[in-house]
């Protein structure tokens, strides 16, 4: 198969979103490989139109973004066509799409640059014959109906530490929100080291003496307990409590909600947080997806998932980050919506 290179100027024209795009379109990459692959038989000029739009269209591209200007020769159809995209995804990030869709087949790909960093022919050949042209340019006026999503992953440190480490060692951001404990401590610290962040959560499950929170506890050993918890997560951007606890519904949480306010901390009810719920595979992956696409444009929402869920929603993130839906540090929408509401 001959590939044309992509002229290097055009990498180094792309700014820091595209090069966060194009790492994401590889990870999808790897975790579909072989799916893209197809017998030489299946190449004809129909097929390989139908396999083009669909990579545009897995990218979020409208419709009317693509003008068609094909036509028939000689019994067979030569396709044509002039393609906006929006300034946030990057011409190269398609066109490696698109490769990696002929891989391993005799089609022959050409891509030429007519101007730097923008315009650029896309020419798809089989059995020595054009097949597909199409003329790719930038719309400043075109944006994908894609808004900004903040990741929750709750119950993290119940995973093995080998699945643990997986969502740490994810490239996307997110924030895990953990039971305060001394092993979270240490957990807290991995976090941070791989651009993660920390929630706290605050329930009846807290084992560690120096943290729990009792209905039964007097004022003066909450507020030691509540010390030690702002203190040893003073890196956490929030703190969620369980509203269905014991002690939330206790008298007990009248004064700890006083005591967290008194140092500008505010208590996030958890029923409040838009969480997936548990249900067959089918389901979660469903209802996750649902929930990202009813977020658009200038929308900034926090989406809650439970860990042992994380492995098996990893490609729908991907699939999402493709059709324009971009996953940024949770703290940043925190505080987007704080703004927001003392705006309103």
């Amino acid at each position: 198969m001959y590939i044309s290179p992509i002229k290097k100027r055009i990498i180094q024209t792309l700014f820091a979103l595209a090069v966060i795009t194009l790492i994401a379109n590889l990870i999808v990459a790897k975790y579909f490989k072989g799916a893209i692959q197809k017998k030489e038989k299946d190449f004809n000029s129909n097929f390989i139109n139908d396999q083009f739009i669909q990579d545009l269209h897995n990218f979020g591209i409208k419709k009317n973004w693509i003008k068609d200007f094909s036509k028939n020769e000689s019994s067979r159809s030569v396709y044509s066509y002039k393609v906006d995209l929006p300034k946030d995804l990057p011409i190269p990030v398609v066109l490696s799409e698109i490769y990696s869709s002929f891989f391993s087949s005799d089609v022959k790909i050409q891509s030429i640059e007519k101007t730097i960093g923008g315009k650029t022919i896309l020419e798809i050949f089989s059995k020595n014959r054009l097949d597909l042209s199409a003329e790719f340019n930038y719309n400043e006026n075109i944006r994908r109906n894609a808004g900004n999503i903040g990741l929750i992953v709750f119950d993290l440190e119940k995973l093995s530490l080998k699945d643990m480490n997986t969502i740490v060692n994810f490239p996307q951001t997110l924030v895990a929100a953990v039971i305060p404990s001394k092993g979270n401590i240490k957990l807290s610290s991995e976090l941070s080291a791989n651009r993660k962040e920390l929630a706290i959560y605050l329930n009846d499950d807290i084992k560690d003496a120096d943290y729990k929170l009792s209905k039964d506890y007097s004022n003066y050993r909450l507020s030691i307990a509540i010390r030690a918890i702002i203190s040893d997560f003073s890196n956490a951007i929030f703190f969620v409590i369980d509203d269905h606890s014991k002690i939330y519904q206790s008298p007990a949480y009248s004064f700890i909600q006083k005591e967290f306010s008194k140092r500008n901390i505010k208590l996030i009810p958890a029923s409040s947080l838009e969480i997936i719920p548990d249900g067959t595979k089918a389901d979660i992956k469903t209802n996750f997806r649902n929930l990202v696409l009813k977020t658009h444009i200038g929308d900034n929402k926090l989406i809650s998932v439970y860990a042992d869920d994380f492995e098996l929603l990893k490609p729908e993130i991907f699939s999402l980050i493709k059709i324009g839906y971009k996953f940024i540090t949770p703290s940043i929408i925190v505080n987007l919506n704080k703004t927001k509401s003392s705006n309103n």
